[in-house]
């Protein structure tokens, strides 16, 4: 038998040693951040740049420093600082995540430093290895389990649980970056509603929800990452983004490499419904071992499979990670950035305690944003989201993708069941609102910042792509009136758009070569599928819009990165044109007038006219959300370059520009001199005149979706209540829809009617102040 080869950190402990890990300072690096001086540079990431510090005591740390553009940010500099107090509350012996120890918040360039840790992240160590032996998995599992616990104590989700925030240390795992996805969700990146996560380890409410979700979330992805540990391999396979995405939906996983004796904990955390998933300390106790057994097991060599004997000798036997013939792999700097929902604590101590911190680990890496993220992130190579750039798997102002869920025992009642139409009937809901009914014979595709429904011209029918892959028709009265199958739970539609000749609504569904396959439906107005026709795009479609007497659907061909066309139907499916792109909408198209506005993935905005010739294109510095149209005046964002917001006359040519203002907008009607609404991830509700000058602000505590305008009064909805607020600003009314459970969606409004998403279908409301 041969002995475990040990893995050796490039860094030695000796002080000032940079090892081939670190990089030489540049020019332009600090030479000291805060009371530390500056080793080497570690990295950078979508926050800041990462270097090696070291205290006066030797403590070494890895200390990030926060863009600058991120620093001039006031809404990330409040969720910053939010993150690193609470991180300060989790961390030390039995928890197993890794610990900020200090942190800037003030100053010209916030920053944190964080301990090291030593050791391979475990998607390294499962790369360069294989799948680690069943009895490492459980340790592993116990060991997660016991961090998850300490983060959801304090009222934080992680968020982004992965193989690579996962570090093998001889005393055993580490969880670290559990603060990036909150800290960078409040920056003007991700300000329009956008979601990071990684693809493959995302749960599917985080898929549905936008990123709002709760504690089972993190469990999903912790049986994802026991999967990848377990079986060496990634639990739902390779390939599209969208297809990966696709699988997570529907539960597709493979767990034939698992070992037996731990699948059954695997599927029980990969269970569709977060009810029925097991608590974090569940999972401690199904992987057979307790606090005390955990502290026993994670000896060091505990991952090879032949943990050290109490003396702390490594025994024989058959080893896991046995050397690699070609020289052993670099380890690399990963830092610890905090996650929390709230300001729990006061400044964090600089030099705490002492901790025995050895040396290096894995490079930083950014979680993967999922939509309205920069050209090179994922959001090309994901099921986009509807509209400008809102959440993963959200319907987001003018189209988008619409994610699909099955009902759940919390949330409303299978396909075709009866709406409670009359249980909840003249329930008062709020000084100026009155709940009618509630309907739950169905859970709608929910979105992000953009409609789960579309209503009939007078108002009087409201027409929902149900997560069944059914359409349904829903009286004013609360009554379906009736449902057609276009799919099944495995397929995506996207928000119907209503024309006089019926139903529009674009229906994808996936080959079982997991190629995708998009299709336009048309649907009488009784119900009747009338017919479908294939699209000649086979990458990303956003939600079809009307113009002219014709339907228009853009896309992208052949993969998300692929060039991208407009294409135009007539009433009985014939494809009357077709305009071609140099890339496919980044997001929903927008009728203006008698043209067709098309934000691309080149970086330019287009106005199409009526019969597909190009009129103008505009280019912008980076990724186009959806635009907005009031007036002679577009407005309209961009991200992944300078994140700014743009006036541009209809003609196409630039009026203004301004900075921090990035967000999604809808035109305002109604409301004096208010000519654009627009929305962000804080739950900030900005009036803009046609200059783009914020005339107010409205803060609704959480997450907020766009609004609808009426007799002039704003509304909005949160996951929580409806809001009526003033044309000024100020607060009319409140009104509960229902429980948090879901992410928020744009309040519908036909006359004196309201609807709003809620937990368990939709609420109808009517209007009486």
């Amino acid at each position: 038998m041969t002995r475990t080869r040990r893995i050796r950190s490039p860094l030695a402990v000796g002080r000032g040693n940079r090892g081939h890990g670190v990089q030489a300072l540049r020019e332009a690096d600090p030479r000291r951040i805060g009371p530390y001086g500056v080793l080497g540079r570690l990295g950078a990431g979508g926050m800041g740049e990462v270097y090696l510090a070291e205290s006066r005591t030797g403590l070494r740390l890895a200390v990030k420093v926060v863009r600058a553009e991120h620093a001039e940010d006031r809404t990330f500099r409040a969720r910053f600082k939010q993150e690193v107090r609470a991180a300060q509350t989790v961390g030390g012996a039995g928890t197993y995540t890794a610990r900020v120890l200090d942190a800037d918040t003030e100053g010209e360039r916030p920053w944190m430093a964080t301990e090291f840790v030593d050791g391979p992240s475990l998607r390294d160590a499962v790369l360069d290895h294989g799948a680690l032996p069943e009895d490492a998995v459980r340790v592993l599992a116990a060991a997660l389990g016991e961090a998850l616990a300490a983060i959801h104590a304090k009222g934080m989700v992680h968020r982004d649980l992965k193989p690579s925030n996962i570090l093998l240390a001889a005393d055993g795992p580490r969880v670290i970056d559990f603060g990036i996805v909150r800290a960078l969700e409040a920056t003007a990146l991700t300000r329009t509603g956008a979601v990071v996560g990684s693809v493959g380890y995302v749960s599917p409410e985080q898929i549905r929800n936008g990123g709002r979700v709760g504690p089972p979330s993190d469990v999903f992805s912790l049986g994802a990452v026991l999967a990848h540990a377990a079986a060496g391999c990634e639990p739902f396979g390779e390939g599209q983004d969208a297809v990966i995405l696709m699988r997570v939906i529907t539960r597709d996983f493979d767990l034939s490499g698992v070992p037996q004796g731990v699948r059954p904990l695997i599927e029980s955390c990969l269970l569709e419904d977060p009810a029925e998933r097991p608590t974090p300390e569940e999972v401690v106790r199904a992987a057979g071992h307790t606090a005390g057994s955990l502290r026993e097991a994670v000896r060091p060599g505990w991952f090879t499979g032949a943990p050290a004997g109490p003396d702390g000798a490594a025994g024989d036997g058959e080893r896991w990670l046995p050397g690699r013939e070609t020289g052993e792999r670099a380890s690399r700097v990963e830092y610890v950035a905090p996650v929390t929902v709230a300001d729990t604590a006061g400044p964090v101590a600089a030099e705490a305690a002492e901790p025995t911190v050895p040396t290096v680990t894995t490079v930083p890496t950014v979680t993967t944003v999922t939509t309205a993220a920069p050209r090179n992130t994922s959001r090309r190579g994901l099921l986009r989201a509807l509209g400008a750039g809102t959440a993963v798997a959200a319907v987001a102002g003018g189209g988008g993708w619409l994610w699909l869920r099955e009902p759940d025992g919390d949330g409303g009642t299978k396909a075709g069941a009866r709406p409670s139409g009359s249980s909840s009937a003249g329930k008062k809901a709020g000084a100026g609102a009155q709940v009618r009914w509630k309907y739950s014979g169905g859970m709608p595709v929910i979105g992000d910042q953009g409609p789960f429904g579309a209503l009939s011209p007078d108002g009087k029918v409201l027409y929902v792509p149900m997560s069944d892959g059914t359409l349904h028709a829903v009286g004013d009265d609360g009554e379906k009136r009736w449902q057609v199958d276009l799919g099944d739970h495995q397929t995506l539609m996207k928000c119907p758009v209503v024309t006089p000749e019926g139903i529009f609504v674009v229906v994808v569904f996936a080959t079982d070569e997991e190629q995708l396959v998009n299709r336009l439906a048309l649907v009488s107005t009784g119900g009747e599928l009338l017919w479908s026709r294939e699209l000649a795009m086979d990458g990303s479609v956003e939600q079809p819009v009307a113009l002219g007497g014709r339907v228009l659907v853009g896309g992208s061909i052949g993969d998300f990165d692929g060039p991208g066309c407009v294409l135009a139907y007539d009433a009985d499916g014939v494809q009357v044109w077709s305009t071609p792109l140099q890339a496919g909408p980044y997001a929903g198209l927008v009728v203006m007038g008698d043209r067709v506005l098309v934000p691309s993935m080149d970086n330019h905005l287009y106005a199409i006219e009526a019969d597909g010739t190009v009129a103008w294109k505009t280019a912008l510095d980076g990724d186009v959300l959806q635009p907005a149209v009031s007036g002679d005046m577009i407005v309209v964002s961009t991200n992944g370059g300078a994140d700014e917001l743009f006036g541009i006359r209809t003609d196409g040519r630039r009026a203004w520009t301004r900075e921090d203002l990035a967000g999604q907008y809808v035109p305002a009607r109604g409301l004096g001199d208010v000519a654009f609404l627009g929305v962000n991830d804080s739950g900030v509700l900005r009036a803009l005149d046609e200059d783009g000058r914020v005339l107010w602000e409205y803060g609704a505590y959480g997450h907020i979706g766009g609004p609808a305008v009426g007799d002039g009064v704003v509304y909005v909805s949160t996951t929580t209540e409806v809001h009526a607020v003033t044309p000024d600003g100020k607060q009319g009314w409140t009104a509960p829809i229902g429980t948090a459970e879901y992410t928020a969606a744009p309040v519908l409004r036909g006359g004196r009617r309201l609807y709003a998403l809620s937990s368990d279908g939709f609420t109808a409301l009517d209007i009486t102040a």
